[in-house]
């Protein structure tokens, strides 16, 4: 890479100014913006040299560059890789099995239908038949009414021109007119307009839904006659590629059902004990590679392999956890996880005493006392932590907000108490519980004069030092 650039009026010794500070390949022509440089100044290489480079120069430290690259080995994939290899291929071809599985049943109900649909088809157009006839005869009389209507006229006058009518054929022929006319065609038509409105939403009802199943049957022929059907040894010759491909990329069902639990030599422990764990898987095949990770509160130990062994390493409850990994030939696939606890026991036994007076003299007014805890032994760097509470006398049993070795209470009452403390230390954010201790005390009130005027009122029983 090329030294850094400069604006020529820039003052060398007044430090790096960013938007001022270009790095440039000097091997690699091109043009570039400056930020910040002002109108009129120019920028040039410290060194005097020319920026630009020959292209050749250029292509060869690119082409070098490339072959500098490190491949990446072959095996140096890490147990929790997770790679998406093939996903693409599996997704189409799970595509492409959905897809022959629905084509077939659409073809199927297809199939299914087209019989009903005939018969349907034919029960409506039966019904058509049946109405058409009346609108046949009716759309009939209704000409032949306008024809005869347009005749009777002429007849009518040729029928009264004539010198004797019984004998002439237009008066024959207008009685004929006449009778067909008035006895016969406006009488049924009559009938038949009568009936025309319900008869006219049936026969638009039928025709509508008889149209609309001849399209759907229609298009249910013209797909069975182009299409055809996956058949069920192709579906399932497709299944068993996505089958084959789930196996390769560690989604196979069956191996999804897997378990592990984690077998140890002991539950609990001293600190600092040896402990071994076993992972173990069901179902298992024999045939294919496990791999193992292993972590001990949260830290990952030992190897791959299905058992580790591990020191207890602090006490309390340290909790152990397995991940399974399958490989599939292309990568590792996590199959099966588990925990567990193991509790950790101090190798010294630590105990808990309280210090205090073990009786009380009190008179008109409350007394302080002060009880302290101690731990025995003490651990440098431990952190401990302290309850308090009392039993005995009027109030009944009572516990106090202090979390310090020290507890200060106010004595009133006479009577026979315990103090009580439990002793706690803070082991990996937790508080584990070391012992318990208690001490006796008697409270006990002088004699005194009788008081004398008014006598103030005090508290009763044991109560925290400045209540």
């Amino acid at each position: 890479m090329a030294p850094l650039l400069q604006g020529h009026r820039l003052d060398p010794d007044a430090g790096h100014i960013p938007d001022r500070q270009i790095i440039l390949d000097r091997h690699c022509p091109g043009r570039y913006l400056f930020a910040g440089v002002q109108a009129g100044e120019s920028i040039t290489n410290p060194g005097g040299k020319p920026m630009v480079r020959t292209p050749l120069r250029c292509v060869i430290l690119l082409a070098a560059a490339l072959l500098l690259i490190p491949a990446a080995p072959a095996g140096a994939q890490k147990i929790d890789d997770l790679a998406h290899a093939n996903k693409i291929e599996y997704n189409a071809c799970k595509y492409k099995a959905a897809q022959m599985r629905d084509e077939a049943r659409h073809y199927d109900r297809a199939r299914a239908d087209l019989p009903g649909m005939e018969k349907q088809a034919a029960d409506l157009q039966a019904k058509l038949d049946v109405l058409n006839p009346k609108y046949q005869s009716y759309t009939g009389l209704m000409e032949e009414q306008k024809t005869l209507n347009s005749e009777l006229p002429k007849v009518e006058k040729e029928c009264q021109e004539a010198w004797i009518s019984s004998l002439s054929s237009a008066c024959t022929r207008r009685n004929q007119i006449t009778k067909r006319l008035y006895e016969e065609i406006n009488p049924e038509l009559a009938r038949l307009r009568a009936e025309m409105p319900s008869l006219g939403e049936e026969r638009k009802k039928v025709e509508d839904t008889l149209s609309v199943i001849k399209m759907n049957l229609q298009s249910h022929q013209n797909y069975l006659a182009r299409t055809t059907r996956p058949t069920d040894q192709q579906i399932a010759e497709q299944d068993g590629k996505c089958q084959l491909m789930e196996l390769s990329m560690g989604l196979d069902s069956n191996a999804s059902k897997a378990t592990v639990t984690i077998a140890a030599t002991a539950s609990e422990g001293m600190v600092g004990d040896e402990v071994h764990f076993g992972a173990l898987l069901s179902p298992k095949d024999p045939r294919t590679q496990f791999g193992y990770v292993w972590s001990l509160n949260g830290q990952v130990i030992g190897g791959n392999t299905a058992s580790v062994k591990t020191n207890i390493p602090s006490e309390g409850a340290n909790t152990v956890r397995v991940v399974a990994w399958r490989w599939t030939g292309r990568q590792w696939v996590k199959t099966a996880e588990a925990s567990r606890d193991i509790t950790g026991n101090p190798r010294v036994q630590q105990t808990v005493s309280i210090t205090g007076p073990a009786s009380v003299l009190i008179q008109d007014q409350p007394k302080t006392i002060v009880f302290e805890a101690r731990i025995m032994p003490e651990v440098p760097n431990e952190q401990y932590g302290f309850t308090w509470g009392a039993t005995g006398g009027p109030r009944g049993p009572m516990t106090f907000n202090s979390y310090t070795k020290t507890q200060s209470l106010s004595a009133s009452t006479p009577g026979r108490y315990e103090i009580l403390v439990h002793a706690w230390k803070l082991v990996n954010g937790k508080w584990l519980l070391i012992a318990k201790a208690s001490l006796p005390i008697t409270i006990e009130k002088a004699a005194s004069a009788p008081p004398t005027g008014r006598q103030l009122s005090t508290p009763r029983g044991l109560a925290p030092a400045g209540r």
